[in-house]
Parts: C-alpha cells; sequence; structure tokens
C-alpha cells in the first residue's frame, strides 16, 4: 500500500502496517481517523468487491463526527443504508455498535474493518463479534511471482485486517490485548503523542496543548501524552496502580487457616456465575485463592458446585447474592452445617452505623480499603482487574456514595462485574474475629499465649 501522503514516523507505521489486528493509540490531533478512513479506503479501491466496515460505538458520534469526516475528505456519499459504492464492486459500510450483531452482518464475510475511537468500547465483545467475521477474500497473499502463497495443506491464503484508532484510557481492553498481552505477533501497536505531529498544527495550538499539563493535567497526560497510567477519572472505586502491587504481595497461606467464599449467581442469559476463596494469612490479612466462573449453570449444579469446593478449602463463610437464583442457591445452601450463609442484598441498609447508604457501597469501599492498605492479596487475573476498574461511585445528596448498579453498567454496554461482586461478598462476610497472631504459633516446648486462637495456629515453625 502507498501513499503520496507526508507522514510522520507513527503515522507511515500505522498505514503501513500489514499485521491482522493493528491499532493506533495516540493523543488527539494526530490523524488517527483521517488514517484509517483512509487506509480501509484504499484497500477497497485497490481490491475489487472487498468489503469494508466502519464502526463507531455511539449512532450520534457515527453519524456527525465519523461520517461528517468521511464526506469532507473523499468527497462521496452514502446511500440510505450508510453504504458507501465503489466503482469496482466494493462496499464501505457504516454501523454503530448496536448494530454489530448476527441480524444485520448475518452471512457477511469483512476484508478490512476501521474502528473508530476503540476506547469507547468498555470490553471487547464487539471486537471478538468482529474478529469472527474477518474471512473475506477480496485480498489473495501471492509471492514475489504474483502466485498464491499455499499452506501446508495447499490452501490458498487470503489478507484481512482490522484497524483501531483510539486515546489512551488506562487498562482497558485495548492495553490488555496490544500492550500488556498480546496473544500474538499479528497484535501491532502504534503509539503517538500530539506533540509528535507539531509540523502540522499551529503554534498557538501547540501551545494551548502543553498549558493544560498544569491545569487540567488528567486530560493533558491521557489526551496528549497517550499516558496509560494517570487516573482518569475521579468516580473509579480502584486504582490501577493499587491492583497490580496487591496481584504481587506473594503472601504465604499458613498450613491451617481459615477460608471465607463469595459467590455471585448469573442473572442474565449473557452472564456468568462466579465462585470465589479468600484465605487468612494474618492478623486482617487475606490472599484470593481460588476464582472460577460457569456458564449456563442452574442453581442445583451450582449448589453442588459449592459444596465440593468446601472439601477443598473449608470455609466458614459465604456470601450470596440473594436475589433471582441466587436466591435459590441461598435457600439450598442453608441447610448446610459446615457453613454460615448469608444473603447479601445490594440496596438494604448496612447493620449498625455506616456512613454508606447500602450494603453495596459498604462492600465496595472496604474491598477498596483492604486491596489500598495491603491487606488483601487479588488475583493477577488482568479480567478481574478490569473489572474492578469498571466499578465506579456517584454522589447522591452531599455525601453519600453509590455504586453505579449492575442494570445502569448494562445499559452502557458495560460487562456484570460478577469476579468483583464475589470477591466483595467474600471479603463482606469474612469472620476475623478467629485470627491467629504471631504470638499464637505453637512451637515445640512452648506454651501459646492465647490459647483461643490455637484452631487456627500454624502447627509447625516456617
Amino acid at each position: 500500500m502507498k501513499t503520496d501522503i507526508d507522514l510522520i514516523p507513527c503515522q507511515k507505521e500505522f498505514f503501513l502496517s500489514n499485521k491482522r489486528f493493528v491499532c493506533f493509540k495516540a493523543g488527539i490531533a494526530i490523524g488517527k481517523t483521517f488514517l484509517m478512513l483512509l487506509k480501509v479506503m484504499e484497500f477497497c479501491k485497490r481490491y475489487p468487491n472487498a468489503q469494508g466496515l466502519i464502526v463507531r460505538k455511539e449512532f450520534t458520534d457515527l453519524e456527525k463526527s465519523t461520517i461528517k469526516d468521511f464526506r469532507a475528505q473523499f468527497n462521496m456519499e452514502l446511500d440510505s443504508h450508510k453504504t458507501v459504492y465503489l466503482d469496482n464492486g466494493s462496499t464501505i459500510m457504516f454501523l454503530h455498535a448496536e448494530q454489530v450483531n448476527p441480524a444485520n452482518l448475518k452471512n457477511m464475510t469483512l476484508d478490512i474493518i476501521g474502528v473508530e475511537q476503540g476506547d469507547e468500547f468498555e470490553n471487547d465483545e464487539t471486537f471478538k463479534f468482529l474478529r469472527d467475521r474477518m474471512r473475506g477474500t477480496a485480498c489473495p497473499v501471492l509471492d514475489e511471482n504474483g502466485n498464491f502463497v499455499l499452506d501446508k495443506d495447499g490452501n490458498k491464503d487470503y489478507f484481512q485486517q482490522m484497524n483501531i484508532v483510539c486515546n489512551a484510557n488506562g487498562h482497558n481492553w485495548i492495553w490488555r490485548r496490544w500492550k500488556y498481552q498480546p496473544e500474538s505477533d499479528q497484535f501491532h501497536l502504534i503509539e503517538g503523542t500530539t506533540f509528535d505531529n507539531a509540523k502540522n498544527l499551529g503554534a498557538s495550538f501547540i501551545a494551548d496543548m502543553r498549558s493544560r499539563e498544569k491545569t487540567e493535567p488528567r486530560h493533558f497526560m491521557r489526551m496528549c501524552m497517550n499516558s496509560d497510567d494517570e487516573e482518569l477519572t475521579d468516580d473509579n472505586v480502584f486504582r490501577s496502580f493499587d491492583l497490580i502491587r496487591s496481584s504481587k504481595l506473594n503472601y504465604e497461606v499458613p498450613k491451617m487457616c481459615q477460608f471465607a467464599a463469595g459467590l455471585d449467581v448469573a442473572r442474565y442469559g449473557d452472564d456468568k456465575t462466579c465462585f470465589t476463596i479468600l484465605a487468612q494469612v494474618g492478623v486482617k490479612k487475606w490472599k484470593q485463592v481460588f476464582m472460577e466462573e460457569k456458564t449456563d449453570w442452574g442453581a442445583p449444579q451450582i449448589v453442588g458446585w459449592v459444596k465440593d469446593m468446601w472439601e477443598k478449602f473449608p470455609f466458614g463463610t459465604l456470601g450470596v447474592d440473594d436475589i433471582g437464583v441466587g436466591g435459590g442457591c441461598k435457600d439450598y445452601l442453608n441447610d448446610s452445617n459446615k457453613f454460615t450463609v448469608y444473603g447479601f442484598i445490594a440496596n438494604e441498609k448496612p447493620n449498625g452505623e455506616s456512613p454508606y447508604p447500602n450494603k453495596k457501597s459498604e462492600a465496595m469501599f472496604r474491598l477498596e480499603e483492604y486491596i489500598s492498605k495491603d491487606w488483601l492479596e487479588i488475583s493477577p487475573d488482568v479480567f478481574l482487574h478490569e473489572e474492578l476498574m469498571s466499578v465506579r461511585y456517584y454522589y447522591r445528596g452531599e455525601s453519600a456514595k453509590y455504586i453505579v448498579s449492575k442494570d445502569d453498567m448494562r445499559a452502557h454496554g458495560i460487562k456484570s462485574p460478577n469476579k468483583v461482586d464475589a470477591l466483595a461478598m467474600a471479603l463482606y462476610y469474612a469472620d476475623e474475629d478467629k485470627v491467629f497472631e504471631v504470638d499464637d504459633i505453637i512451637v515445640p516446648g512452648v506454651t501459646p499465649s492465647k490459647k483461643k486462637f490455637q484452631e487456627y495456629a500454624i502447627t509447625t515453625p516456617q
């Protein structure tokens, strides 16, 4: 692919990349949208009968920004279905996120895809769906002699590509897939700052952007300097640096200790049931030792699973969301004489004096306290960290902090934080009265100082 446009290095790297999944994550005013549209257009012009797709999350942004830019840059009009038809038989469709589904893309294969403002998507569900459609045959893979490249079974190969342009947005799904844990060398990340493109921007604009380092540091770090690590919103309950530190605490689990469990039961068809277990590793210190999810399981299966896990981790307390199917599971589990079951009702008032308006808020901010103070070691699971970073709060009245509900999260396309809820309930009902202390370690020939804690004491020196 060639271009006569004078591109700066990061722009050129993005435009010329032949990897399957290309992401251009950079500051504002660096030309991301134009280059993505140009790349899709050039591909469709070069390869007859190619099927291109441009996607943006919200309809309004697609209509008033992305399509408007396309019309201005290429002087082309879309039909009533938001589709452009090229003379060589290629087409380019424009869809918003809600239209990216089997009904609209049934039996359709795509050759090239452009995702505008990928940071607007809260998770990778749209990416995964589009990935399954990337099987077009408009662009054959040829060798230097113009012959088809064949695989070991003699099958022809074809090239397809997805191009994502975005701003930094913390440790989101784009950061995970392209920067933290790319699954193959076909995930190509290109990064840049606003100031990399200074030669194409006015001096007044550059000066204005630099002034925001002092007046709006969060905006500056994310939108100009392309920072992933800067905490960008004041309404996040958890901070990414706390989560990373917590997952690396490496606490040792005593040979004899008590366990606490939490069970978040799926409420919707695409939800998962999550079960997690904590081990007490010290005075007011816990470690997440088990976390697993199940899909499409009914109450009998879930109950059997929980009881089986007790044999391995004999937890004394179990917090269960007491809503819908969760309430049924709680009722089934209540007959156990091995552990105490607590039904967790999110909107219920906390017991006793509490600064929080409901148990949901109290549980989440308790979880945040334990993580930020290194009282809890969480799993290094990146999906758990993503869910934790999706939990937000808002104020109602003068000072009451409410957690954004699951229903509101779903309405904004955010996946239900099942792992977080299970973890929060496990900690909320954990019994800390029977904790061992250093003085309680049983050493041969030495009488323990506090006999009531011997049940959970370490029986041999560590």
